[in-house]
């Protein structure tokens, strides 16, 4: 199977390094400085018993878009946009798969004409290196679901056989793209503004009371879900994987875009629309937006 990875960050570079022992993959960096360096060196996956390089083509040619049988879509949310008109120009047999947080990525997927696509929600830890390197910090797994056609169209993907790099289906897109999201929407923001790793959310007495107040407002606007055992995956969340640092925190030490607006963004529109005063999560949205700006325009 001819798998193309749009987007060579920690999780473009991951799946690369995992998929390319069973298949032929292609990335798809942004920048040509990066492809020509993984054509050079491949790319190398850091885990904590070993340090493997992987062969992996890279190219910026458009044209082998078509080439591929799937299309993964790893760009954060926000970079989708940039890539819109080559979305359109794949061919419309070709399967997309889509891997952004959040959920405003549904609004763009809606206007595409592929008669297969699929949402997944990823739940490795992977931290970008360099280049050509990520480190695999957090071993889970990546749920997917179908959004538009049959989840068989991906069937090759799904037989993937990696004790660390493992797939799980669901017929419900939307339960796991909202499970991340609330995860998301508690873990990000707290850790970028408190600036501490994921752990220190739980251990700390004064964090975590934070942490139950935005998960009691938050829950409500999702009576779909089971809140308790929703809180209870967070915390357990926190717990393995207490020494990462969260992409949001990441993001804002190294001065970079967050996801804040498809994250909790989506969540504070949601409220808007449903009438639905959300102090504690509207504070913290700014406070991430403030910081993401330097506080200005």
């Amino acid at each position: 199977m001819r798998i193309g990875i749009l987007g060579a960050g920690s999780i473009g570079l991951l799946f690369a390094s995992y998929l390319s022992k069973q298949f032929d993959v292609t990335l798809f960096p942004h920048r040509l400085e990066q492809s020509d360096l993984i054509n050079e060196k491949g790319v190398t996956l850091q885990t904590l018993d070993s340090t493997i390089t992987s062969k992996v083509k890279a190219t910026l040619d458009k044209e082998e878009f078509n080439k591929q049988e799937l299309i993964i879509v790893a760009v954060k949310q926000y970079q989708l946009a940039n890539i819109r008109s080559d979305l359109n120009n794949i061919h419309k047999s070709i399967p997309l798969l889509f891997l952004q947080n959040g959920m405003l990525h549904l609004k763009l997927i809606d206007h595409l004409q592929h008669e297969s696509i699929m949402v997944g929600s990823v739940e490795h830890g992977a931290l970008k290196v360099n280049e050509t390197t990520v480190a695999h910090n957090g071993i889970g797994l990546t749920k997917l679901a179908p959004y538009r056609g049959e989840i068989t169209s991906i069937s090759s993907l799904l037989n993937l056989h990696c004790e660390y790099f493992q797939f799980t289906t669901y017929s419900d897109y939307r339960e796991i793209l909202l499970k991340k999201l609330l995860v998301n929407a508690i873990i990000n923001p707290l850790t970028a503004i408190l600036k501490v790793k994921n752990g220190e959310l739980i251990k700390n007495n004064f964090f975590m009371q934070i942490f139950h107040d935005l998960y009691s407002e938050i829950i409500p606007l999702f009576p779909e879900l089971d809140s308790k055992n929703l809180l209870n995956e967070i915390i357990w969340i926190c717990r393995n994987t207490e020494n990462n640092e969260s992409s949001m925190l990441k993001d804002i030490k190294f001065q970079r875009k967050t996801e804040i607006d498809a994250i909790v963004g989506y969540i504070v529109e949601l409220a808007k629309d449903k009438n639905v005063r959300l102090p504690l999560t509207n504070m913290l949205y700014g406070m991430v937006k403030g910081m993401e700006k330097g506080g200005t325009e």
